[in-house]
């Protein structure tokens, strides 16, 4: 038996996350992009202090799983407080308020929202962005799971979506196959 609702609800378990650069301290945190995997110390003891590739393996062919696709929003105190795809979406509220949660709130509810993507006042107030959580396999890394990158990068998701799209095409999957994530820098068209 099964209880419904619940017993279907999968979730990959998660080893770590890689980053795509680190938090300056002596720019008070700001977010700096390396030209290398930043990776935790099992990772590193395998491919080495700076990375640029990595070979990896998507665990399922579900997309939904290994490459979750977003507008997302985030608090300090809270974690994710907001999450759609341009037209559905559901977020946290404060129970009394009706507001977005803060530090003083005591109880949450989520509730089913109309998302307006890049028109929402959260995007327009930098609160809200695209956001690809990429999940993957590291075969050669001791542990059974998946390791995670998040990017926020328009041009990732596309190229990462427009590789997976040409692999699928080629060999009719995705899931499985030796793949090589790669690190590499992009020059970008200024009108």
């Amino acid at each position: 038996m099964s209880i419904k609702g619940l017993s279907e609800q999968l979730r990959m378990p998660r080893i770590g996350k890689i980053h795509l650069g680190y938090k300056d301290e002596k720019k008070k945190g700001a977010p700096t992009a390396t030209d290398y995997f930043v990776c935790p110390d099992e990772v590193k003891k395998v491919y080495g202090d700076k990375p640029k590739q990595l070979p990896v393996m998507i665990p399922t062919e579900d997309e939904e799983y290994w490459a979750s696709q977003y507008y997302r929003a985030y608090s300090q105190t809270r974690g994710l407080i907001c999450k759609g795809d341009g037209e559905k979406g559901r977020r946290m509220i404060d129970a009394k308020t009706l507001d977005i949660p803060g530090k003083d709130t005591t109880g949450v509810i989520w509730e089913d929202i109309d998302c307006q993507g890049r028109e929402c006042d959260m995007y327009k107030s930098k609160k809200c962005s695209e956001m690809m959580c990429l999940q993957f396999m590291l075969p050669e890394v001791p542990g059974v799971g998946v390791w995670q990158i998040d990017t926020g990068s328009i041009n990732s998701i596309r190229n990462i979506n427009s590789e997976a799209h040409l692999i699928k095409g080629l060999c009719k999957h995705i899931s499985w196959l030796p793949l090589l994530l790669t690190l590499e820098p992009e020059e970008r068209q200024i009108p």
